[in-house]
């Protein structure tokens, strides 16, 4: 490590290794679009000159690369210290169910701990009930810190779906899991949040909402923890 925030040389392989052999999920960005999924590193080849990273390849990614266009990644997530770090590539293929890109000069450790976000299964559910507002949103991925999902449904007269603001604070959010084959039935209770991020999906006009969590019981706390180690469980196994 040549200064506090970056990782070079022997440590950078090391760090590569422990993403190998821990399965550790990772985020990937395909810089210039709004592709990004989560994904995992597969192999490490050390050639002296041209060392390489295999990363698993997601289901859709080949549809938003263009043909003549150097592949242009970002990748973040979480290592071994649970403190956020980050780097980028240019260049690389695919070949078969892997991406094959440059090896990094180095990776940017950020000092912040970061709660990483992980894809909820398909059917999730974030209730919400509070100052006369009940609304339904289809979450999309889930942290310790907060939840993100596209409002579905809501009792608010003379709006499209707007129905708060950033930086609204909201109260008694309740999300609702599914049985599935790996976990029970799951409600988890969140006694207050605020709003971080409000995008609109153009292609389907609904709005989605990225929420932070402010207060909950370390019960439902423990309860959420153990989902999204249910969940990254449940992605690896699909890979």
């Amino acid at each position: 490590m040549s200064d506090a925030g970056k990782i070079e040389g022997d440590k950078l392989i090391e760090l590569f290794q422990h993403l190998i052999e821990a399965r550790v999920i990772i985020s990937m960005h395909l810089v210039g679009t709004q592709f990004e999924r989560l994904t995992c590193v597969t192999g490490l080849q050390q050639h002296p000159e041209n060392p390489t990273l295999q990363i698993d390849l997601p289901n859709d990614f080949k549809s938003s690369v263009k043909n003549d266009d150097p592949l242009k990644l970002k990748f973040n997530f979480n290592g071994p210290d649970h403190l956020e770090y980050i780097f980028s590539t240019t260049g690389g293929q695919i070949s078969g169910r892997e991406i094959t890109i440059p090896f990094p000069e180095y990776v940017d450790r950020i000092q912040r701990r970061k709660n990483f976000r992980m894809e909820t299964p398909v059917g999730t559910k974030m209730f919400m009930k509070s100052r006369q507002i009940q609304a339904v949103f289809s979450l999309i991925n889930i942290s310790l810190g907060g939840a993100y999902g596209t409002l579905t449904k809501h009792n608010v007269k003379n709006t499209a779906g707007m129905i708060l603001s950033v930086d609204d604070s909201v109260q008694n959010l309740g999300i609702y899991v599914a049985e599935d084959k790996d976990w029970d039935e799951l409600i988890i209770i969140i006694k207050s949040a605020e709003v971080r991020r409000i995008d609109y999906d153009k292609n389907h006009k609904r709005y989605k909402y990225a929420f932070e969590f402010m207060e909950m019981a370390e019960t439902e706390k423990r309860k959420l923890t153990q989902s999204i180690y249910q969940f990254q469980r449940q992605f690896l196994q699909r890979r």
